[in-house]
């Protein structure tokens, strides 16, 4: 309780700041150009394993504003598909206004979903969120036990980086791993370092060429397959 405790209070008070909602809107270059080089990969992933997004029934873990929905929906996942879980009953509400999606206020350590439902489970920058490793743990084994055989966790998160905050916790692929056993997974590294991708923006091409050299990446984005 201690963790989710902490987490709310911590989302609460990155809601209500203003500079931190502006920085990662995107309106700004950096974050926009981290997001299309996202949804690209992860389109990649999607077409080399063959899956038809419209034929499953995806969960998203900590849907937040529902700011994922979007892309998902635009990637072919069907609204009545689509299941949202958040903590946060005020992130909800907005998201209940931009979406079909059906939305649930809960933990993921506690989802409240039947035993192999879904067909795509969804990640993105929760777990680095989780500074407890119980917590970790009892989320990804929700996760896995509401995710049927042969169904897929599609995963993006830091697994470096140079920040000093406490709420906040790199998770390396040898961790995403071993937290869940059975998956055979793809994985991808990107998203060089917002904050030297934030300072090149306004440098012609800058942006191109740090992500070609690789060399500050910062998340992985990962596709596995369950057993």
């Amino acid at each position: 309780m201690a963790e989710l405790e902490r987490a709310a209070a911590r989302y609460r008070e990155r809601d209500a700041s203003a500079a931190l909602t502006g920085f990662w809107s995107l309106r700004n270059p950096a974050v926009l150009h981290v997001a299309q080089e996202r949804e690209r990969v992860a389109l990649q992933l999607l077409a080399a394993a063959g899956i038809d997004l419209a034929a499953l029934r995806v969960l998203d873990v900590g849907c937040g504003f529902g700011l994922e929905f979007t892309s998902l929906l635009r990637w072919g996942v069907r609204g009545q598909a689509l299941i949202g879980i958040d903590l946060m009953h005020e992130r909800l509400r907005v998201a209940r206004g931009i979406s079909p999606a059906l939305l649930v206020q809960a933990s993921g350590t506690a989802l409240p979903l039947r035993d192999a439902s879904l067909d795509l489970v969804c990640q993105n920058v929760v777990f680095s969120s989780i500074v407890d490793p119980a917590a970790r743990r009892a989320s990804a084994a929700e996760m896995l036990r509401v995710l049927r055989p042969g169904g897929w966790l599609l995963w993006y998160d830091a697994f470096r980086t140079r920040a000093r905050d406490p709420h906040f916790r790199a998770v390396p692929r040898a961790e995403v791993e071993a937290l869940f056993p059975g998956l055979a997974w793809r994985w991808r590294t990107l998203t060089s370092d917002i904050g030297i991708a934030a300072r090149l923006r306004r440098v012609p091409g800058a942006l191109a060429l740090l992500d070609a050299s690789g060399l500050a990446r910062t998340h992985l984005l990962g596709l596995g397959q369950r057993a």
